[in-house]
């Protein structure tokens, strides 16, 4: 019987599992319907907050782009509605989800709040900087605003021609003389706020095409450069240093600049990053001053660098320099007279030394009429080439007699030794002893071989009191060495040494502490410190 009961439930347990399954195929369906498993559905977000959740992500672009479509047809004007509409998949085994009407009526609900009118402009880009204007004329008046600070006399006027380096409808703008009629220059705009840059373009080739081709030499004169008579002073050339272009573009309204405000942006200087290489002298200091900056503004732009930095000639630093978005380059021609220096005659004696000269005829200015063309950016001058030169008064020049000669050079006069006592003041180291000392002196064993430092001819070898043995050497630049307290003398007076001769043997005679070599350099009868000239 207990056997019977066990076989029994195992049969109801397999009975009642069929029974659930089958259930389950049955039902999931209809649930699916309304609730669906993981990834059966996508989770929508609009401006990064959820709305709920929909069965086909496909569908979200498509309603998207028919709210759009709803908007613009109603408003029948162009609209600019930045939404940021996303969706991914549901991460959990049910989730409600909504109808596309409905997600459709949220998204055009949104769409219309998020929308602002927009219209056509001109786009002005200088570098990175960026400007929105109304219209093909304001952007003339702003370009003209730039220019005219330093073109008061309107020399020169604005002309924008199509960009040939691109193959979209882009323009870029550049200054050509006012003598020049636009309408007559191939390819250029017409100052029509009206007609689309495209239409301006394709106007200028038509009139173009219509016109008889000119002579070479009539078409020569017409693009060239504006000449002036010669000598007369003025602007003769002006240029943008940057390239501006420009293109249509439709945009928000309230990024529509005025002329008065874009120019004035374009033109005001603001703080800009440059390298600049060390010269020759340049400090931390020095380089801050000289481009209103301060050390520590020049060290926080510098990674690396501190105030302590010592400089290298070609080092590379970043500092900031004052730069207006635009560069307005100019070449103006100036004539004045000033006064000039004629270059310096030399006269060389090779009997001298090249550390000798003489000045022979002092330097008298002359004066002379120069006209020059001086290249300026945004007013501040950048070179000036002389073009012309009327002299007035000849210079009398600077006449100097120089030598030619190389000279002569100074050697230690021993090999090793302990410095023992430098030049200049000290306490006395004996008794008689003279707190003054003329010379150097080095601590070596006596016997120690002495060396003539330069060549040159011996004046004094014997017994001096003070020096004990004592060699003096005259050179040929008219300096002259002293070597005391000798144990030995190896020249004599009036003999001709060579640089590093053996002259002496070292030793402790005389007033003397100790064997040493004292080792004197006297110029013009003078003593020297030694260690400056060896």
């Amino acid at each position: 019987m207990r056997i019977l009961r066990t076989k029994k439930a195992k049969l109801n347990f397999v009975i009642a599992a069929f029974a659930s399954c089958f259930c389950m195929m049955l039902v999931t369906p209809f649930i699916g319907e309304q609730f669906g498993f993981a990834n059966s559905f996508s989770n929508v977000y609009l401006d990064g907050e959820y709305i709920g959740a929909i069965k086909d992500p496909a569908n979200v672009e498509s309603l998207l782009l028919d709210a759009r479509l709803q908007l613009a047809q109603e408003q029948k004007t162009m609209v600019l509605a930045e939404v940021d509409c996303y969706y991914t998949p549901v991460e959990t085994l049910f989730s409600n989800s909504m109808s596309e009407d409905e997600l459709y009526d949220i998204l055009y609900e949104h769409l219309k709040t998020a929308s602002v009118d927009i219209q056509r402009a001109y786009m002005m880009k200088i570098g990175t900087y960026t400007v929105y204007l109304d219209n093909i004329e304001d952007v003339y008046e702003v370009l003209e605003l730039a220019k005219t600070k330093y073109d008061p006399n309107s020399l020169f006027q604005v002309n924008i021609i199509a960009d040939s380096e691109r193959e979209i409808n882009m323009y870029t703008a550049e200054l050509i003389s006012s003598d020049i009629q636009i309408q007559d220059v191939e390819t250029v705009g017409i100052r029509v706020s009206e007609i689309p840059l495209q239409e301006i373009v394709q106007n200028a080739e038509e009139e173009s095409d219509e016109t008889a081709e000119p002579e070479p030499e009539e078409e020569t004169e017409e693009t060239a450069e504006p000449e002036q008579e010669p000598g007369e002073d003025g602007l003769k050339a002006m240029s943008f240093g940057e390239k501006v272009e420009i293109s249509e573009a439709y945009v928000s309204m309230d990024l529509i600049t005025t002329p008065e405000e874009a120019a004035d942006q374009i033109t005001k200087e603001s703080q800009k990053n440059e390298i600049y290489e060390v010269q020759s002298g340049d400090t931390l200091s020095t380089i801050a001053n000289n481009h209103g900056l301060y050390v520590k503004d020049v060290v926080a732009l510098n990674s690396g660098l501190t105030e302590n930095t010592v400089l290298q000639i070609g080092d590379e630093i970043i500092i900031t320099v004052p730069q207006p978005e635009l560069t307005v380059m100019t070449v103006e021609q100036s004539t004045y007279e000033e006064e000039y220096y004629g270059e310096v005659e030399y006269v060389y004696n090779d009997d001298w030394y090249t550390t000798k000269s003489v000045v022979l005829q002092e330097e008298e200015a002359g004066y002379h009429e120069v006209t020059a063309l001086i290249t300026k950016r945004n007013g501040t001058e950048e070179s000036r080439e002389m073009i012309n030169e009327v002299v007035i008064k000849e210079p009398v020049c600077k006449i100097v007699e120089k030598g030619t000669q190389t000279p002569p050079t100074y050697i230690k006069p021993i090999s090793g030794g302990r410095l023992s006592s430098n030049y200049g003041g000290r306490k006395a180291p004996t008794k008689g002893a003279s707190t003054n000392h003329k010379g150097i002196d080095w601590a070596t064993p006596t016997g120690t071989a002495v060396m003539a430092s330069s060549g040159g001819t011996v004046s004094v070898a014997g017994w001096q009191s003070g020096y004990g043995y004592v060699v003096y050497i005259n050179h040929p630049d008219g300096r002259q060495t002293r070597y005391g307290h000798l144990s030995k003398i190896l020249v004599s007076v009036g003999q001709k040494v060579q640089q590093g001769q053996k002259i002496a043997l070292s030793g402790n005679t005389g007033r003397s502490t100790g064997p040493h070599l004292h080792f004197e350099l006297r110029i013009n009868g003078q003593a020297v410190n030694p260690l400056n000239y060896l």
